[in-house]
């Protein structure tokens, strides 16, 4: 086994929507423990600190994620979970750099050329939104061929607003995209402050000779972590698709990863992931297409209800298809007690999730109690257990669980990648 040993943890949140069964089972004592606080410079390794944020004590945890609140110049932001976290620290590094652009004259002159230019586009479009729409179709004719959709959304009403046509029509909208990726972040962030300093940033490309590379040529080099991370296949998805065509890409992806029209609809229609993080899901699957029953796995994602949840979910995917690929090959995904569990070609159950700190809490007995009990009861039983987490456990915990014969391996990290 290996582990990190650390003081035990507070607070039950993520578990019912996730992870606990309904039916309750026994656990191996009656015993159990309160999840432990703990010191943000211990968890983050002295990270706790940084430009434009403060990661507050203590961390709290409710026996499966670490409950943080982080403050910044909006204010006190409650995030569950590392990942979660670690993503809000990603956006604001990247959100800083951004700003400093402004230190550039010559940056600040090409923002103050851009700011004039889509404006023209937007007022001829506000006198004669039609004409101007279908003047725009036909005149760009091929150049602007896969705008075409969105465009015709938005003369029909079903689509975007005028300034998202200007910044289709003028290149900023690729852009952006290709400004967040190269960034290491999601050009679709939920985190408005950095969308929409994505979005300024990518204006000055519509100015003389900016381009996307001149402009992160202009930021540090420590900025840009991420972008030697993310496949080169997947960057092009991201970057050249529209947000229509990735919806479209997404879907198609998880039809050939054998996901029912149910769950793709309802991931489509789910508020709490980005659209590259739909997409990111549909394409771990694909690469895991030999595992039957994969749409258990993305059922439970689509059927998220929050973004901790989501996010949740966003990286189990991720972990399950590193696991499939570098650890041990699985066959099938079986629903046991509510939860879906990787059964291994080899034999073995594999539970790879996710979590930060597993303490031992009447919730987590439970749960782990049910998805023991429900995997001996299968027709055919596992030969043993692989139980895989991102974090930590607690000295019960860990007692407990290998009371039930599992192997434990923790602190296993995420594969290097945009999902953090």
């Amino acid at each position: 086994m290996q582990w990190k040993s650390k003081r035990p943890f507070l607070k039950t949140g993520l578990l019912a929507a996730l992870l606990v069964a309904a039916t309750p089972a026994l656990a191996l004592s009656e015993q159990y423990e309160t999840p432990p606080e703990q010191d943000p410079a211990a968890v983050l390794d002295g990270k706790q600190l940084g430009s434009g944020y403060a990661v507050l004590s203590p961390v709290r945890s409710d026996g499966f994620l670490r409950i943080y609140e982080l403050q910044t110049d909006l204010g006190v932001e409650r995030i569950e979970g590392d990942g979660l976290l670690k993503l809000r620290l990603a956006d604001i590094k990247v959100l800083i750099a951004l700003e400093a652009l402004k230190n550039d004259a010559n940056f600040v002159d090409g923002l103050k050329q851009a700011a004039m230019k889509p404006v023209e586009f937007v007022e001829s479009t506000v006198k004669d939104p039609v004409g101007t729409a279908k003047n725009t179709v036909s005149g760009v004719g091929r150049m602007f061929g896969r705008l075409g959709k969105g465009v015709e959304a938005a003369v029909s009403g079903k689509g975007g607003s005028a300034g998202e046509i200007a910044a289709s029509i003028t290149g900023q909208a690729r852009a952006k995209r290709e400004l967040a990726v190269e960034l290491g972040t999601d050009p679709y962030t939920f985190y408005k402050p950095l969308e929409e300093k994505l979005k300024e940033t990518a204006s000055v490309t519509t100015a003389g000779n900016w381009t996307v590379s001149a402009i992160t040529a202009l930021i540090p080099g420590g900025i840009v972590v991420n972008a030697a991370r993310t496949a080169d296949n997947f960057r092009t998805v991201i970057v050249d698709s529209s947000p229509s065509e990735l919806q479209e890409r997404t879907a198609a992806t998880f039809r050939n990863a054998g996901v029912s029209e149910q769950t793709i609809s309802e991931m489509a229609g789910n508020p709490f992931y980005t659209l590259s993080e739909k997409a990111a899901i549909a394409y771990q699957l694909q690469a895991m297409r030999d595992v039957q029953d994969l749409d258990l796995i993305a059922a439970k994602a689509a059927a998220a209800e929050t973004r901790d949840i989501a996010y949740f979910q966003l990286r189990r995917v991720v972990l399950l298809e590193t696991y499939n690929r570098e650890v041990s090959g699985l066959s099938q995904i079986r629903e046991v007690s509510g939860v879906p569990i990787a059964l291994r070609r080899d034999g073995l159950a594999a539970i790879v999730l996710p979590l930060d700190m597993v303490a031992w809490t009447q919730t987590v007995a439970q749960t782990f109690s049910n998805m023991h009990e429900g995997l001996a009861g299968l027709p055919f039983p596992p030969s043993g257990v692989d139980f895989l987490i991102t974090g930590d456990l607690t000295p019960m915990a860990a007692e407990r669980i290998t009371g039930f014969g599992w192997e434990i391996t923790g602190s296993y990290p995420m594969p290097a990648g945009p999902v953090h």
